[in-house]
């Protein structure tokens, strides 16, 4: 049986150690927010992906599907390789034009540029997906709240190369 003595330090140091807490969770929270390399499990996209069409920029891209290590080869004469662009966005312009005016009026394969960025916005690398056609196109409402969006389109591509 403790006595009131006791129970009031034990009292006195959860208090204590629950200010603690409240303080040194946040401190740690904004110092690993801050740090430049983050360990293992609290990693954070290091580079983004611009897409650009005939010298337009058509922003951010958030995945990148289909370019992997057998990029920089030219795929053998009748192979299309399958390239999916997805992002969420809110002003940023959308592919849709582009990808219904080159399905409806089969205007010619396109070269499309992946622009990888670091985080100061410095090029790291370029990826041009060579006769590029539009496969599908589809956008949803992403967050209703800030009025975003989702936007996903398939390309069919006939090489990739690395600049």
């Amino acid at each position: 049986m403790m006595g009131f003595g006791a129970k009031i330090l034990a009292s006195s140091l959860a208090t204590k150690a629950r200010a603690a807490a409240m303080f040194v969770v946040p401190a740690l929270l904004v110092y690993l927010a801050a740090s430049p390399e983050l360990p293992a499990g609290f990693s954070r996209q290091v580079t983004r992906t611009h897409v650009e069409i005939d010298g337009t920029d058509f922003g951010a891209f958030d995945g990148v599907v289909g370019i992997d290590e057998e990029s920089g080869t030219s795929l053998n004469s009748g192979q299309v390789r399958r390239v999916v662009l997805q992002r969420d966005f809110v002003t940023d312009p959308s592919l849709y034009l582009w990808a219904k005016n080159t399905m409806k009026e089969r205007s010619g394969l396109k070269d499309i540029h992946l622009v990888m960025e670091n985080r100061d916005g410095d090029e790291v690398s370029r990826y041009v997906l060579r006769s590029c056609q539009p496969v599908s196109w589809s956008v949803e409402a992403a967050a209703l709240s800030s009025g975003g969006f989702h936007e996903r389109i398939e390309l069919a591509v006939q090489g990739v190369q690395v600049d």
